[in-house]
């Protein structure tokens, strides 16, 4: 029947197909086939589903009260519409390749292409599309002797079409102590090996992200809180900055901080990501040392300009009550600050409250001046991992080299 239609018309409405229809399209004839895994057709298609498909907020979370042993609890990755404040609607669980176990967590999600990872020196390393059920696992990067620690993040150089993963690692126990400049190496699928970077970031420290949030993306730049010492050992001095890395020019930046939260101490001052285009302002987490605690959300409208920065929205943790006082709201039983996890597309914030040891999920809405408990999580579920925006891609449709189907 594809022969009656001109190639524009039937490309035309390929394009409308969902990524699992268009897998099963490729069973219809040698030419679909040939058409569908053409490099210039994923492409295309990625950019048309961006455009006018929904993405989905991924949830990946542990709860212990499913398994009869609480250590080997599975981790379980909940997709949820974001068309509802709630997130009722829950459209599936993701399925990734068999074996991983609840060390693994998700750490980048681009183009439907997930990065994941474990352990605190990011040793072990998978790229994985599950739409498309493949994946690759990435030889071993560069182990260190020395205590060190890693963090990792994925993104696509558009102007090379080729994914990649940079690690960047900070000496902990000898004599270059957060004394120099870390270590960073680039993994590039297109070649499927690691090298290392001639351009090094300044000498800092990455502030520590865990696996609860995803990586701040402005204009296909990642981000980092990152800070360094401004004295001796002994004087616990910091300076706060955001470290940026441009994926096509493989090259590192710093975007200043106000005064207020480039001085602070022994804060904590983080990046929060989201957002399925990744976002749109460059937004950082606060959390002061001491009690009582004070949490703050920062928003830079203007990228670059250190004038633009706003504080939009405080709250407090006093012993165990967490107050908003702009919103007149107190929760009991929080037994640490909360954790932000990731900007929503509606410009909300996600937050992971801990009360007492039940992981809870609120939704922060600033501009409407709500705090939403989600009625996600509770009894059992004690941890989250990661929280993102995941979209169907037919990316890795095309590969055989180096990927295994599942």
């Amino acid at each position: 029947m594809s022969d009656h239609f001109p190639q524009e018309i039937l490309i035309s409405i390929l394009l409308r197909l969902s990524p699992k229809s268009l897998i099963k399209c490729t069973c219809v004839s040698k030419s679909w086939y040939s058409l569908i895994t053409n490099p210039s057709f994923i492409s295309n298609h990625l950019h048309h589903s961006s455009t006018n498909n929904p993405s989905f907020l991924l949830i990946q979370f542990c709860n212990e009260f499913s398994h009869p042993n609480p250590s080997l609890a599975p981790v379980f990755y909940s997709l949820r519409r974001d068309n509802h404040p709630l997130l009722l609607d829950s459209a599936a669980t993701l399925s990734l390749p068999s074996g991983f176990n609840r060390e693994f967590s998700v750490m980048g999600i681009c183009n439907g292409v997930i990065c994941i990872t474990s352990g605190s020196q990011c040793l072990t390393l998978i790229i994985c599309n599950p739409c498309v059920r493949r994946y690759v696992t990435l030889p071993k990067p560069r182990d260190y002797c020395s205590l060190y620690s890693a963090s990792v993040g994925f993104g696509f150089d558009s102007e090379n079409n080729d994914y990649k993963v940079v690690r960047i690692c900070s000496m902990l126990d000898d004599d270059r102590f957060e004394l120099c400049a870390p270590e960073v190496e680039v993994y590039s699928l297109a070649t499927g090996f690691w090298r290392n970077s001639s351009n090094l970031p300044p000498v800092c420290s990455l502030c520590y992200v865990g696996s609860y949030a995803p990586h701040g993306f402005i204009n296909g730049v990642i981000h980092w809180g990152a800070k360094r010492r401004t004295g001796s050992y002994n004087d616990n001095g910091w300076y706060h900055f955001v470290l940026s890395f441009n994926f096509e020019n493989e090259t590192f930046g710093e975007v200043l901080l106000p005064q207020s939260l480039a001085s602070v101490s022994s804060d904590s001052v983080t990046v929060i990501g989201g957002g399925a285009g990744g976002g749109k302002c460059l937004t950082v987490y606060r959390v002061s040392a001491g009690s009582p605690c004070s949490c703050n959300i920062w928003v830079m409208k203007e990228y670059g300009v250190v004038d633009s920065w706003n504080k939009v929205f405080s709250f407090d943790l006093r012993g165990f009550n967490l107050e908003v006082p702009s919103l007149g709201i107190t929760v009991t039983g929080v037994t640490a600050p909360p954790a932000a996890l990731c900007i929503r597309n509606s410009g909300e914030v996600l937050l992971l409250m801990d009360e007492a040891g039940k992981g809870c999920l609120y939704s922060l809405d600033i501009k409407g001046k709500r705090f939403i408990d989600l009625q996600i999580g509770g009894e059992g579920y004690t941890w989250y991992l990661y929280s993102g925006y995941y979209r169907e891609s037919l990316v890795f449709l095309n590969k055989a080299s180096g990927m295994i189907a599942y």
